[in-house]
Order: C-alpha cells, then sequence, then structure tokens
C-alpha cells in the first residue's frame, strides 16, 4: 500500500456518525489536491477542486456514481481525507502529477492525460548526425525545444533543412561516400555529402552550424541583412531578394511556435504565480527537470534583492545530467504552461535574464493578471480513482 505522499500536508478524519455540518466547517472552501481514504488510509480518489467543502458534500453528503452503472456510497468506506492548498493553475497541474505518481504508479500517465514536451534533437557525435522530433529527453545529444507541438517540431526540422541545406534522405545519408545523390544536389539544396561531394566531417560542421542558429539567430540575421544592404548598393538586386527571402526564414526561429525553443540545458525559468491572496505571488525555480517552490508568499513589500539571493543559491544546488522520464514530465507540465495565453498563467523569466528590476517588473505584471474566482461549486478539475 503506497504512503500518503507528505505533499498533502493537512489531514481531517471523517465520521459517518458525526454532525457533518459541523465537519464541513473544518476544512476550506477553496482550491485543493485532496485525497480519500479508507480507515487504512488506502487510496481511493485523487482530485483537483476548486472548493473542498462544496466537494465533500457531494461526496459525502451522498451516494456518488462512479460509472454509468455503479454507484459507491463513499459515506461507508471514507475515514480520512488528505489536502494541499494550491493557488494557481500550474502549482496544481505539478502537484497532481507528482502525488499521482506515488500513488497510482502503473496507471496515473493514462489517466491524467499527461501532455509531453516536443522537442527536436540532434546527436553530433554520432557518424551520420539527423534531426528528428521526440518526447523523449533521455537520449545523449543536444536538444532544442521546447516546441508547441510535434507540428511546429516537424515544421523546425524542414526549416533547418531549408536553411542550412542538410540532407533530407536519411538512407542515403548513411551510404556516404558511396550514395547516389537525390534531385537536391541537382536543385543546388544539398552539398551531398551521400556522394562525397563534401566529407562527411564537412558535413558534421554544417550541422553544429545549424545548431548555433537555430537557438540563437541573431547573430546569422545582423550577417546576411548586411550582405542584403551590400548587395542593393552595389545594384545585385536579384542576389538582394534572395538574401532577404533567407533573412525572412530565419526571423521564423524564436517567434511563434518555436518563441521558446533553446537548448534543454537552457531550460531554467523562475516563475511568478498567484498566491492565496490577492497581491501577492508564489517564486517557483525551473531547471530541466525540476520544479522548486521557493518562495512562499512574497508582494510588493518583499525586498527584490532578497528574491534575487533566493533563486540564486538554489539555482546553484540544482543537479545536472540527462533526463529520466519522471524529469521529462516535468519538463511537459512547465512548457504546457509556456504555451497556454498569458491571462491564464503565471509569468515565467529566464534565469539568465532574472535581475532585481525583471523580478520588481514581473511582480507587478502578474499583479494586473486576473486571479482564478472562487468557487461555490465543486468545480472538478482532476480526478483519479482506485474504486
Amino acid at each position: 500500500m503506497p504512503e500518503i505522499p507528505p505533499i498533502l500536508d493537512h489531514r481531517v478524519t471523517f465520521d459517518p456518525t458525526a454532525d457533518f455540518e459541523a465537519f464541513l466547517q473544518d476544512v476550506p472552501a477553496k482550491w485543493v489536491i485532496y485525497l480519500l481514504g479508507d480507515e487504512q488510509d488506502r487510496p481511493l480518489q485523487l482530485l483537483c477542486v476548486k472548493n473542498l467543502r462544496a466537494s465533500l458534500r457531494r461526496r459525502l453528503g451522498s451516494d456518488e456514481q462512479i460509472g454509468p452503472s455503479r454507484r459507491v456510497n463513499y459515506r461507508e468506506v471514507v475515514r480520512n481525507i488528505h489536502f494541499r492548498r494550491v493557488d494557481s493553475g500550474f502549482e496544481a497541474d505539478w502537484l497532481y502529477c507528482e502525488i499521482a505518481r506515488e500513488l497510482f504508479p502503473r496507471t496515473y500517465q493514462g489517466m491524467i492525460g499527461f501532455r509531453p514536451a516536443w522537442f527536436v534533437h540532434v546527436n553530433p557525435a554520432t557518424a551520420f548526425p539527423r534531426y528528428i522530433k521526440t518526447t523523449d529527453l533521455s537520449r545523449p545529444g543536444e536538444y532544442i525545444g521546447p516546441l508547441e507541438d510535434k507540428h511546429a517540431a516537424a515544421r523546425l526540422i524542414e526549416l533547418a533543412q531549408d536553411l542550412f541545406d542538410l540532407c533530407r534522405y536519411y538512407n542515403i545519408l548513411v551510404e556516404a561516400p558511396n550514395g547516389k545523390a537525390c534531385a537536391y544536389k541537382e536543385m543546388g539544396k544539398c552539398p551531398a555529402p551521400c556522394d562525397g561531394s563534401i566529407s562527411i566531417q564537412q558535413y558534421h560542421r554544417l550541422i553544429e552550424w545549424s545548431l548555433r542558429t537555430l537557438v540563437d539567430p541573431a547573430d546569422a540575421i545582423r550577417t546576411h541583412r548586411v550582405r542584403m544592404q551590400q548587395a542593393a548598393v552595389e545594384l545585385r538586386f536579384e542576389t538582394a531578394a534572395k538574401i532577404k527571402a533567407y533573412v525572412e526564414q530565419l526571423s521564423q526561429l524564436g517567434k511563434g511556435a518555436f518563441r521558446h525553443a533553446r537548448r534543454l540545458a537552457d531550460f531554467q525559468f523562475v516563475s511568478l504565480q498567484h498566491g492565496p491572496r490577492q497581491g501577492n505571488a508564489k517564486l517557483f525555480l525551473i531547471t530541466p527537470g525540476t520544479i522548486q517552490h521557493i518562495a512562499c508568499v512574497i508582494d510588493d513589500s518583499t525586498r527584490t534583492s532578497e528574491l534575487l539571493g533566493c533563486i540564486l543559491r538554489a539555482s546553484s544546488q540544482q543537479p545536472g545530467g540527462s533526463l529520466d522520464a519522471i524529469g521529462t514530465e516535468r519538463v511537459g507540465i512547465v512548457s504546457h504552461h509556456l504555451f497556454i495565453a498569458k491571462q491564464k498563467h503565471g509569468v515565467f523569466l529566464r534565469l539568465e535574464d532574472v535581475t532585481e528590476p525583471s523580478l520588481a517588473r514581473s511582480l507587478s505584471e502578474l499583479g494586473k493578471r486576473p486571479v482564478e474566482p472562487e468557487s461555490e461549486a465543486e468545480g472538478v478539475l482532476k480526478e483519479l480513482q482506485s474504486l
């Protein structure tokens, strides 16, 4: 039997023979993650709801239907309720996944609708490197992301192939230098390492150049704009037009579905999320595979120098190395919140951009965003059950 996760830091007991209304007054009418347990504290149901009091009234005050033809009387089996207050969608998603993993290790993934993060992977150290889209972050090599979805990952690969004339047919590339070049060589869109037109070592350098540019295209854009202007000054208008088209392709990087694309090692953020009351916030540190709540309640009166020191101390203690399945899940949760509408999540700052002024601006920006409204109804957001 799994132990109750310490994340669920509050507990109340339920006695079906006692005054039910008095029992309800001992639980908050607030947003929580909570677990129903039986007399031996075996997990029965894990939920995330906007109003714990309303949820318990519904489940313990009457029969609750589990399926179309099966009903369970919770009053007969529930004796313990463990819960944890949460104050934002980000905090709720993160903690719900952590708790569900401990309580239902074999089944939780398929039941919580986990959404993995999409990345583009390449390993320049392999004999024949290539870009592939993936949600597996455990292999050696470089990862670029997160990307909005698998279609964005595919588009980024196509863009890399067009910008840097990379090989499109891996089955031919692996025959280098004895392969037969495809039509892209004839069109001048591939340097043809497959047939030895360039060496595989030169192709490796091309891959490394493309990797640097995909995560930071600014230098390449500046360089080609200078070339475009020079061509125009020299009245080479056709050349200038071609360079302009190339710059427009480069300018797609870092925008839209690619706006958060960086190396996985740079997946480092500080996030400010709404706190339990209007005007205050919670501070989270995010690194590859980890999410850490490092400050409970902060507001406009909090000294940003103290926050910055807290962030720097916490970030210096984060582990490195490749990600396991749990770390990959956490990356997926953060990625989901990076791509949803701004008004529905907190503020995310890249760790490298965190300064006292940026923290002050972020606190101010968060204060202008709407807080999740209180709910008089149960407001079920997530639900897992063992019954």
